[in-house]
């Protein structure tokens, strides 16, 4: 009967402790892709629509066929010429820079008389002959219904086949083209239509050089732990997991690749959506590899540049295209929302734009499949004198448009003109005019991160410091931030460093003093008879973190400790964690996130109550020696060395910067680990077990917490459910009279 009701009450206890944590949670605040804070914010537009051309508007009278069948690509090339893959129509259309049909290709000659037909053309990629080493200039065709990939000219005329080159690790499978990427140096890079091995990287005479970039499997937690239970027979026959395929490639300048995955699966959706929270490459929708297939993105930006971000919803973007814009910049393509979101070289979010609609400039659900960049001669700037001459026009492919499928043709805006131009000068280390443009940007939208980075980093180049921190502080931009806090330190050390040198001396003379003095207090403690003081008590703290086996042992046998000694611990504690959540400095807690008191207390407290009722409800039953006041005295006294090293952690980040951030978690680290040890030992001393038997008791004191909140959370849940069943019944009575 004892023994049922220390359950009981470890189960009461535990009811109680984890009502009153429930009640307090918070809902998690919503991000999302264009917000420092959080929150949806307007900014102005950074592409407009000037036209969209069809059929009819393409003259593709001019061609055999006039209209377009399941388009699935659109690239351009030097001349501003565009290429249409007209899947559906088996052939290649081409625009001259006014979007009107000037040619077709559909059929051909080989190079051995024999006439051949493009059968479902995929993808391709036309090459710069101003950035060819050779100076040479291509069409990359994917003729995917035939499984090779067509090679013509400029002029159109048929160059050369390239069709599967013989590997033993490469199958006919393998090898169906479904998008092209060729960088300066002739290596051509292929997805095949459902390859699971990564990028298909040939040499330019078409041999098989190898894979890279594979793409992780997707499992989920539930599978991975079924199949430990599994024999080879069930392993074997169950459905072997296969890799998120590619979808689409481009190369840039400097040969770098860059390849996207659209999601389909629900833990794939799950994969890619925590990849962008957590800014992780292993399975982002857009990644960017060298020639290794080593991959190199920068992910500097809030989010993973991923598309769209919303906490509420794991509905991610489904990326279907990449292209390589002008300054470093990239822009992707969300099928799912018809959106555009272009990043700057280091991933950071430059603007996004698009909607589904009928309107000029919107795209139809699902239907747009291909984006590239056309480079134009824009007019103003030439009369003007003012900038390069040229605007990167945005093309995107519209496959679902009605009454035919088109292509969208997007013009730059004066706001995003001024963007790229500070960009410029920032690759071209001309500050002080990039701060001009970012404070322009300014003026159009003053919600821009990226502008208050830009005008932080050109002011730290100019060397105002103290100025840049202020602007970087507005963006949350810790890393830059760092860099010029580095500078003032530096500044303040070299002016202060005797001062400096004096006071560290005096604290650690003084911090040995202290000890010393405590060391002989103790010793003279132990020779007392009768009641301790409130101070002998807290003092003997210091003699039981360096000596912990004689210390828990004196603590229980000899009163050297006591509940208020040890309640004291814990407050401390709980007012370190306090100051650790108000006291941080701005590189380690750049949005300023703060804590109350009441939730300090719910933090340390309850689990500490809830360690102290499991572990006595279960040595109970294992024979233990310690009461429950002994458990809780001796826990108090093992958290004495964590209140110092979050205090002086805390301290230090103050005067630290991100690079040291490694300081700060090896000082928090070791006293987490130091408390560890101490009540380890104290439930072995208290309780009178062997290590074994210690050990034992310490997994089976947190599985019975484990069940506690286990059996917290169903209470609680049929608690809510019975309220929400019994205010149902009212309002519904209530409607009814």
């Amino acid at each position: 009967m004892k023994k049922l009701t220390k359950a009981l009450i470890l189960v009461i206890v535990a009811v109680m402790l984890f009502g009153t944590v429930y009640s307090s949670a918070a809902e998690p605040y919503i991000t999302y892709t264009y917000s420092i804070d959080g929150e949806p914010l307007p900014s102005p537009h950074a592409y407009s629509a000037i036209d969209a051309y069809d059929s009819n508007a393409m003259k593709l009278s001019n061609t055999s066929i006039d209209y377009l069948d399941a388009p699935s690509d659109v690239v351009t090339d030097s001349k501003s010429n565009v290429y249409i893959a007209d899947k559906g129509n088996n052939r290649i259309v081409v625009l001259n820079p006014s979007y009107e049909a000037i040619a077709e290709i559909s059929s051909y000659v080989d190079e051995n008389g024999k006439p051949q037909q493009l059968s479902s053309p995929n993808g391709l990629y036309v090459t710069d002959e101003r950035k060819s080493v050779d100076k040479s200039s291509y069409i990359f065709v994917c003729d995917t219904g035939n499984k090779r990939i067509v090679v013509f000219d400029r002029e159109y005329n048929y160059v050369r086949t390239i069709v599967r080159p013989e590997s033993p690790v490469l199958s006919e499978q393998d090898f169906k083209p479904y998008a092209i990427a060729v960088d300066i140096y002739g290596r051509i890079f292929v997805v095949s239509e459902g390859g699971y091995d990564g990028v298909i990287v040939l040499s330019n005479d078409g041999g098989f050089t190898g894979f890279i970039g594979s793409q992780k499997v997707t499992t989920s937690l539930i599978e991975t732990i079924w199949r430990q239970f599994m024999s080879k027979e069930q392993r074997a026959a169950q459905e072997k997991k296969i890799p998120v395929p590619y979808n689409n490639i481009t190369v840039d300048d400097d040969g770098f690749v860059y390849v996207t995955t659209n999601t389909i699966k629900k833990e794939e959706m799950a994969q890619q959506f925590n990849s962008i929270k957590s800014k992780s490459a292993s399975y982002s929708p857009v990644k960017k590899l060298n020639s290794q297939g080593v991959e190199i993105m920068k992910r500097n930006g809030f989010f993973d540049p991923g598309g769209e971000v919303d906490v509420k919803s794991t509905e991610v973007s489904q990326i279907y295209d990449v292209a390589i814009g002008n300054e470093g910049s990239w822009t992707i393509l969300d099928n799912k929302r018809a959106r555009f979101f272009t990043y700057d070289q280091n991933g950071n979010l430059l603007f996004a734009f698009g909607d589904e609609g009928v309107q000029l400039g919107s795209g139809s659900e699902g239907g747009l499949v291909g984006i590239c960049y056309q480079v134009v001669e824009d007019a103003k700037e030439v009369e003007s004198g003012i900038g390069d001459g040229v605007d990167y026009r945005l093309i995107a492919l519209d496959r679902d448009a009605k009454p035919y499928p088109r292509i969208t043709v997007y013009e730059p805006t004066d706001y995003c003109d001024t963007i790229m131009d500070a960009l410029h000068n920032e690759n071209v280390h001309n500050y002080s005019e990039s701060q001009r443009y970012w404070e322009e940007v300014l003026t159009q939208n003053n919600n821009f991160d990226l502008a208050y980075i830009g005008i932080g980093k050109a002011l730290y180049n100019l060397g105002k410091y103290e100025e840049a921190m202020d602007m970087l502080a507005s963006a949350y931009e810790t890393t830059q931030y760092s860099k010029a806090f580095a500078e003032i330190r530096k500044q303040i050390i070299n002016d202060w460093l005797l001062l400096l040198a004096i006071a560290v001396i005096a604290i650690l003379v003084l911090g040995v003093k202290f000890l010393g003095y405590a060391k002989k207090k103790n010793k003279a403690t132990s020779l007392k008879v009768g009641k301790k003081t409130y101070w002998e008590e807290l003092l003997y703290v210091f003699h039981l973190i360096f000596h912990p086996f004689d210390g828990f042992w004196d603590l229980k046998h000899e009163k050297r400790g006591s509940v208020r000694a040890a309640t004291t611990v814990i407050v401390i504690t709980i007012v370190a964690f306090f100051y650790q959540s108000v006291g941080r400095g701005y590189t380690f807690n750049p949005r300023g996130d703060t804590s109350t008191i009441f939730m300090q207390i719910a933090l340390v407290g309850l689990p500490l109550m809830l360690w102290c009722v499991a572990n006595w409800c279960l040595t109970t039953l294992f024979d233990g020696e310690g009461s429950f006041k002994d458990i809780y005295i001796a826990s108090g006294y093992a958290l004495a060395p964590l209140p110092f090293f979050v205090f002086i952690a805390t301290i230090l980040t103050n005067i630290l910067t991100v690079s040291d951030g490694a300081i700060v978690t090896l000082l928090l680290a070791i006293g987490y680990v130091w408390v560890g040890l101490l009540l380890y030992f104290g439930m072995m001393v208290t309780h009178d077990y062997s290590l074994k038997k210690n050990f034992i008791t310490v997994l089976g004191t947190i599985l019975a917490m484990l069940i506690i909140l286990f059996i917290a959370i169903l209470f609680f849940s049929l608690i809510a459910k019975m309220i929400t069943f019994v205010v149902a019944i009212f309002t519904e009575i209530g409607n009814r009279m």
